[in-house]
């Protein structure tokens, strides 16, 4: 920049003009970023490390920090499509109940043509969506194309609906129908039971657990003995007696997301490889931190079975808006709307932001493990992530404040990160479902 002749006689003034127009530098880490993020842009030849990557392992869990944003959906929609055409990915699981979910995997399979009941098999209003809806239907294409051994699958692996998992028993044991009415008597008995737990009476609870057990027990000796029986019935058998498990602990329900989807691999045979659809608060590596749990996250469980065959990851977002759900007035629930600023810093995304590479990816098992940039991913920094509902209505104004962040340790957690830069919130198939402010 060429300085006017008046002000060349105050070098002091000269030298602050200068340095204010030149750009700042960045921090170590930011630095690091901007050189060795790969756009989320798979047609590129910069995103072959990831290739590279992803041939070798078995499961990718896709998170999100937020249960409800366009981008972050689109992008993991656009990235399971990839895992699928390039990568021979087979299987589509999701934070959904498992049995309901038999009519998500009906649309997808073309055996039905009921996309409402397909999105009504996920279980939950947040994934009424839009985009959502989109990945069903272009699963449902590619099976259209596909070979009988090329066809992909979807699999629903929560256990929060031990009634109709029961129910599903029942109708998969005619010949056995005491049996099967043993199990539906057991799921309705639960939730009251569980009632009196949270009150501190845990009586019925431990007599119900006990008796599914024996239950469960019982059907092994008989699918022994009598291998007509569905297949099917293994599975259910695990979501019912993982749905009242999960009670036990905080960490029950992470547990019982990663069985489901190890034991549906494993009736897929030794070389099935699936991708997971959850937050990143279940696809992580680590303990359950924000239940204030030594207990593991479901991806915490599936690194202990797989390995490094198991690939966690993360998704953070610089600034913009999300949902969550939430009631209205008279009670009804629907999709309440956030919008949030750029965060704070010192917290995970800082860096992210600073980088200035737009969206991006990075491999945290190929980051420096030494030196500044390897002591700052294994610290732990505060990261803006929130569930399906419960969000606080002043949550922009607390984000701001670092210090009221739940840390995130990015390379315990995580084995990458993706960063959007802005977002969106997403689109429910409804939209007068959308709250007013």
């Amino acid at each position: 920049m060429s300085l006017p002749r008046s002000l060349r006689a105050w070098p002091w003034l000269a030298l602050l003009l200068s340095a204010c127009a030149a750009p700042m530098p960045k921090t170590d880490v930011a630095d690091w970023l901007e050189h060795h993020g790969v756009p989320t842009d798979f047609d590129d030849g910069d995103f072959e490390p990831f290739d590279k990557l992803f041939d070798r392992v078995r499961v990718v869990g896709l998170g999100e920090a937020t249960h409800g944003q366009h981008e972050a959906f689109e992008l993991k929609r656009e990235l399971t499509l990839h895992l699928i055409e390039e990568h021979g990915f087979r299987w589509v699981a999701f934070e959904a109940s498992s049995t309901r979910a038999r009519a998500t995997e009906a649309f997808v399979q073309g055996e039905s043509d009921d996309l409402a009941a397909a999105m009504k098999g996920l279980g939950m209003l947040i994934w009424d969506v839009e985009e959502n809806a989109k990945l069903l239907r272009d699963l449902r294409a590619w099976n259209a194309d596909a070979k009988e051994s090329e066809r992909v699958h979807f699999v629903g692996v929560d256990v929060q609906d031990p009634p109709a998992a029961a129910r599903r028993i029942a109708e998969l044991l005619p010949a056995h129908p005491q049996l099967g009415a043993r199990a539906v008597e057991l799921a309705e008995q639960l939730e009251p039971a569980v009632s009196k737990l949270w009150s501190g009476d845990i009586e019925d609870y431990e007599r119900i657990a006990a008796a599914t057990q024996a239950w469960a027990d019982e059907l092994a000796a008989l699918r022994a003995s009598t291998p007509e029986l569905p297949i099917e019935l293994e599975l259910r058998a695990t979501e019912l007696r993982f749905g009242v498990e999960m009670f036990r602990s905080q960490g029950g329900r992470d547990r019982a997301l990663a069985e489901m989807l190890l034991a549906a691999l494993a009736s897929a045979g030794p070389d099935a490889r699936a991708v997971i659809w959850a937050h990143n608060g279940h696809v992580m590596r680590s303990p359950l931190r924000y239940l204030e749990s030594d207990e593991l996250a479901m991806g915490g469980h599936l690194g202990a079975a797989l390995g490094d065959d198991y690939y966690a990851l993360g998704f953070l977002f610089g600034s913009g808006g999300f949902q969550a759900n939430d009631r209205d007035a008279a009670g009804a629930w629907g999709f309440r709307r956030y919008e949030l600023g750029p965060p704070p810093a010192g917290s995970l995304e800082a860096p992210f932001v600073e980088a200035d590479r737009g969206d991006f990816l990075v491999d945290l098992r190929a980051a420096p493990t030494k030196g500044p940039i390897g002591e700052w991913f294994d610290e732990g920094h505060g990261q803006r992530w929130f569930g399906g509902y419960n969000v606080a209505p002043d949550c922009a104004e607390q984000s701001k404040d670092v210090s009221r962040l739940l840390p995130t340790f990015p390379r315990a957690d995580f084995d990458g990160l993706v960063f959007l830069e802005r977002t969106t919130p997403a689109l429910p198939r409804d939209p007068t479902r959308i709250l007013t402010p």
